[in-house]
């Protein structure tokens, strides 16, 4: 009777559990997809959802071991104004990113207007905390998102070096009071001749060889270009998926944001900063 039993189930047991199976698929299925598409296996097609819905989060991944630094910025004795959204450094939660370029871009969102803030200050130092040099700065159109490009006059980042950078903002002319500031590290690291060759099969969303590179400030300068351009190649899902990937978790207060720049003005010599 076992042994009968046994071979009864071992015969039968998928076409008992299909029944079961395809009422706890569908019924996690949108009407709206049920109602006017065939009705393809339900498993298959929550295969392709789960697929769908979780591609971009694994393709962005710059989970990585944190340096010291903060990526928003506040101070207890600043006398810039509360908001609801701080000065925050768009860069990973491990306050580093890798960059190709000799001068790159950061990009930094400012909740301040330039008469709130009118001093800004850009520090890069090497790893050993020396000064590689400090460029004043003031805000052209904020609140909102804001780039900084190192100017082409400046000394080139060196291939393989760390440097640690400081925004600094201002909400008092003569800079009595304590700034807020965001911090971290960025790293250029070399063009390989492996990637030179993906990044020109990938034109124009490098941004994919650069995210799957990990080389995050890259990455984020070219999805944000492509949106000023109005590019059809990027959606805001792009942009969103780039800012919420693993390890980046960044809220911004809106998807639609104004992009400023820095306007810097003449270096001066350290003694008078």
């Amino acid at each position: 009777m076992i042994r009968l039993l046994n071979r009864y189930l071992r015969l039968n047991l998928p076409n008992l559990l299909i029944p079961v199976v395809w009422g706890i698929s569908w019924n996690y299925i949108p009407s709206s997809l049920t109602s006017e598409s065939p009705r393809i296996p339900a498993l298959l097609m929550a295969g392709v959802f789960a697929q769908e819905n979780n591609q971009n989060d694994d393709n962005v991944d710059f989970q990585s071991d944190g340096r010291s630094g903060n990526r928003t910025g506040g101070g207890s004795r600043s006398k810039c104004p509360p908001m609801d959204f701080p000065l925050t450094a768009l860069v990973p939660e491990s306050n580093w990113g890798k960059t190709l370029e000799a001068h790159p871009t950061l990009w930094f969102y400012v909740p301040y207007s330039p008469e709130q803030a009118p001093v800004g200050e850009f520090v890069l130092q090497d790893e050993a905390g020396n000064d590689v040099y400090r460029l004043p700065f003031e805000l052209s159109q904020t609140p909102g998102l804001v780039r900084l490009t190192i100017p082409d006059t400046q000394e080139s980042l060196k291939r393989g070096n760390w440097y640690r950078w400081y925004f600094t903002l201002y909400c008092d002319r003569d800079k009595s009071a304590s700034p807020v500031f965001a911090q971290g590290w960025i790293q250029r690291i070399p063009l390989t001749p492996t990637l030179e060759r993906q990044l020109n099969t990938a034109k124009p969303r490098e941004d994919q060889v650069y995210v799957a590179n990990r080389i995050w400030f890259d990455a984020l300068t070219h999805v944000a270009n492509l949106r000023l351009a109005n590019s059809p190649q990027v959606t805001d899902a792009d942009w969103r998926n780039l800012l919420q990937g693993k390890g980046v978790n960044l809220e911004l207060p809106s998807q639609e944001l104004s992009v400023g720049h820095v306007i810097f003005n003449e270096p001066r010599s350290l003694g008078e900063l």
